[in-house]
């Protein structure tokens, strides 16, 4: 018997798969490769970069020969995400009964839990090979990456957040903000779904603030300027009055972290842990954490622990990251949760525990880093190669690319192994001089 592993995008804000429209090539759920095991069945939005999933392969001793790659007709939204209607396409199931040849999957793991992979499960009679089907069939993959429920479980659970609220109209929108912001006091929007930062706005009194962890900071110096502020961008924040939205308290200066566990039947397990790194968005993650206090990890891992608890006993099964703030002023706050497979999980769960070794953590530095400039992914891996600086697993040191190539904007992902992070810097800037002179 096989598993069966599915490379859907998460489908909750539709904003966000019209973006994923023109991604043809699919490059960010190409990641699904790197849980591949032998005689797995990969459903993809389209057929892989047969060089990236050679390499991926490679690096984690898969038998590339084994793998079946099935790829559902285009639907509403064409070839470049995987949308419910690709999953429940006729045709899908055909090719997945004949990569079966008949028999059971073994388990059916999806990178993100829409409701659209238990349909798949129930239309394959394999609704055992799902692991928390139940919960998943009532769209219970909103909960786990709902920021506004994140709120409301992390309050219950007496986890502690930055000061705050939901609010569910532009007038209650107006109330929260106002009564948070302050001379030296900016608040952060968040859109309830969207990922890596993309959802976020920052709003100050004064100007001159870098944003980070948003794509802009806004300055609205009264109250007047909010009210235009919220009737402007409403409907951009709610998905056109779709979802809350979440206001924090944001904390210039802090470091973003986060610990992330396996919700399984048994009980929740700690996987890893790290930093993430924003500028502004997204870019780049040290996994472990560095020059973190032992009590700050400890209560990080606990945090988060308790996050997970209650959706574990609600029946969710799956991944899950808890992400915090360690303030300026040492504080931690937790700032929201995913219930996925995150850009992470490969990142500490095959490169870090399967490849190097399970104890990465204590000898190694792993450093991903995504957007970097190349002009080919067979390029890339050539420069790598020849530089000296590919993972060697020997040595259990160098860098792999994590990613396929991203047509959009030229780049690939690539995460190295370092034995401190100092040695991961100069890695860093010796990868990235490959094509375009030293990093930043």
């Amino acid at each position: 018997m096989a598993r069966i592993l599915i490379g859907n995008e998460f489908n909750e804000d539709r904003a966000g798969l019209v973006d994923a429209k023109r991604k043809k090539d699919a490059w960010w759920t190409q990641r699904l490769v790197w849980f591949a095991e032998d005689h797995d069945v990969l459903v993809m939005a389209v057929a892989p970069d047969e060089a990236f999933l050679r390499h991926v392969t490679g690096v984690t001793g898969t038998a590339r020969e084994t793998l079946r790659i099935v790829v559902p007709p285009p639907g509403s939204l064409g070839v470049g995400v995987l949308t419910a209607d690709r999953l429940a396409a006729p045709q899908l199931l055909a090719r997945l009964r004949d990569a079966l040849a008949g028999e059971p999957p073994d388990a059916i793991i999806s990178l993100h839990p829409d409701v659209s992979v238990a349909v798949l499960a129930r239309a394959l009679g394999a609704v055992q090979a799902l692991s928390g089907f139940g919960f998943l069939s009532q769209a219970g993959g909103r909960l786990v990456n709902s920021k506004a429920a994140f709120r409301a479980i992390a309050a219950g659970t007496g986890v502690p957040v930055p000061a705050g609220g939901v609010s569910t109209d532009p007038a209650q929108l107006v109330e929260t903000v106002d009564a948070l912001l302050g001379d030296d006091q900016p608040v952060i929007l968040k859109h309830e779904f969207r990922a890596g930062g993309r959802g976020n706005e920052i709003l100050s009194r004064e100007s001159g603030r870098t944003p980070v962890g948003a794509q802009h900071v806004v300055v609205v110096r009264d109250r007047g300027e909010l009210e235009v502020y919220v009737a402007r961008r409403w409907a951009w924040l709610t998905s056109n009055g779709q979802s809350p939205v979440v206001v924090e308290q944001y904390h210039p200066g802090s470091r973003a972290l986060f610990a992330e566990f396996a919700v399984t039947d048994k009980g929740v397990d700690f996987g890893g842990q790290g930093e993430l790194l924003s500028a502004p968005l997204a870019a780049a993650e040290i996994i472990p954490a560095p020059d973190v206090a032992e009590h700050v990890v400890e209560a990080l891992v606990e945090g988060g622990r308790a996050l997970c608890e209650p959706l574990q006993a609600m029946g969710y099964r799956g991944r899950l990251s808890a992400d915090a703030i360690l303030t300026a002023a040492g504080r931690l706050l937790f700032t929201e949760y995913n219930g996925r497979i995150t850009g992470s999980t490969p990142v500490y769960a095959v490169f870090g525990e399967r490849v190097i070794g399970p104890g990465y953590s204590r000898d190694r530095v792993l450093f991903d880093r995504d957007g970097w400039r190349v002009p080919s992914f067979a390029g890339a891996l050539a420069a790598l190669t020849e530089a000296g600086l590919a993972y060697s697993p020997d040595s259990r040191l160098g860098a792999v690319v994590v990613t396929p190539y991203n047509s959009d904007n030229g780049t690939v992902r690539y995460c190295l192994a370092a034995a401190s992070l100092h040695e991961a810097l100069r890695a860093q800037a010796a990868i990235e001089g490959l094509f375009a002179g030293p990093a930043s």
